[in-house]
């Protein structure tokens, strides 16, 4: 949401595009709770486009990559800070779709961006799977406070503060871009003492 946020400053926003797969463990794409991706579209004001992947390594960014052949765009946006296997493919697919790639957040310091999602999100985390994260963690806003205690994590068990690494994934529940901010009103915590996440059953949009 952060590179979105960064690349409509420059860039007109198409759409959204967001790939189902049948793989929790997809390699590339996020699952948990795809389906307030339709809510959040709406409080974009923009048109979602899905596309649907077994998850196989690989075979991922070609299922993208035919979702994205024939929408009537210049580039695509994506949000990775450090990760070399999401680049290279992303820079791969582009090139075959004479595509822009947009990284608004490549590279840049983590403790910079995170102080910015801070800043100007309202996000809760729905996923942990790191030494350090447990189940209190799940459906916990992102704010200065559980930010600084990523940064003891990250000292104590080398995790990484912006979650690149798959420790944790975050839902974005209010942003500048957003004309109604998502309520939520019933989820549910789940963790198997490993690896767990916030399961959001219902969700409504009210106005800002």
């Amino acid at each position: 949401m952060l590179a979105l946020h960064k690349a409509s400053e420059r860039h007109d926003i198409a759409c959204l595009v967001n790939m189902l797969s049948s793989n929790p463990d997809s390699y590339m794409f996020h699952t948990i709770n795809s389906h307030i991706l339709d809510y959040i579209s709406v409080a974009l004001d923009l048109p979602l486009v899905r596309g649907y992947t077994r998850g196989e390594k690989e075979k991922e960014i070609e299922d993208l990559q035919k979702t994205l052949e024939i929408l009537d765009v210049d580039g695509v946006v994506v949000g990775g800070v450090a990760s070399n296997y999401q680049k290279r493919r992303f820079e791969s697919l582009c090139k075959n779709l004479g595509f822009e790639l947009i990284a608004p957040l490549w590279g840049m310091d983590e403790e910079e961006i995170m102080n910015e999602v801070v800043r100007k999100f309202h996000s809760i985390i729905v996923r942990v799977s790191a030494m350090g994260l447990d189940g209190k963690w799940l459906g916990r806003s992102l704010d200065s406070e559980a930010l600084e205690e990523l940064k003891i994590l990250k000292e104590k068990y080398g995790v990484n503060i912006t979650g690149e690494g798959g420790e944790y994934e975050t839902l974005v529940l209010d942003a500048p871009l957003y004309r109604k901010r998502l309520e939520i009103v019933d989820g549910e915590k789940k963790f198997d003492g490993m690896s767990g996440f916030f399961e959001v059953k219902k969700v409504v949009l009210v106005d800002k």
